[in-house]
């Protein structure tokens, strides 16, 4: 049986489908609007409706969009969430033979040394000159390796084999 092109183009408005699924359902039912609707409620193929009762693609398409512009920024913040926590669970430690003179986290330090440079650069200095030993330190106690605390993404860094000195 064919489908009149109003009944067609009247259940695409009602329903907000596409004019294949229209025919489709309608073909189905037999020129039938009602079952045609009906079932196509069924099937969840009709969605949220705006105030002429129909579906409202662009204010779908509008939500879709604004939520993908919030994952970024909100992934932002938490990463720095967690570089901060990360960052403050980690000693500074200035230490002789065992003996801790000064363990801050590391937060506190980096805020001390940004806001003295030109004098706390002399005084990171000065411990190495007495014979004492700057250390980071982890959460769990062992030493920090530079290169190793800047790397996010484990699977990215490729590792360097070690070279032979000797040669």
């Amino acid at each position: 049986m064919s489908v009149s092109l109003e009944k067609i183009d009247m259940l695409m408005e009602r329903a907000n489908i596409s004019y294949k699924e229209a025919k489709e359902a309608l073909e189905k039912f037999d020129g039938d609007m009602v079952e045609a609707l009906i079932h196509l409620e069924d099937a969840h193929k009709t969605g949220p409706k705006n105030s002429n009762g129909n579906r409202d693609l662009r204010q779908e398409y509008r939500h879709h969009r604004q939520q993908c512009h919030q994952r970024p920024q909100n992934d932002f913040f938490e990463d720095m969430k967690k570089f901060f926590d990360k960052m403050h669970k980690t000693s500074f430690v200035i230490g002789k033979k065992g003996k801790k003179v000064l363990d801050i986290p590391l937060t506190v330090a980096a805020i001390i040394i940004l806001l003295t440079l030109p004098i706390s650069l002399i005084l990171l200095v000065l411990p190495y000159v007495f014979g004492y030993k700057i250390v980071i330190l982890d959460p769990k106690g062992s030493k920090v390796k530079v290169e190793d605390a800047f790397k996010f993404d484990e699977e990215t860094v490729v590792e360097k084999e070690p070279e032979d000195r000797r040669s």
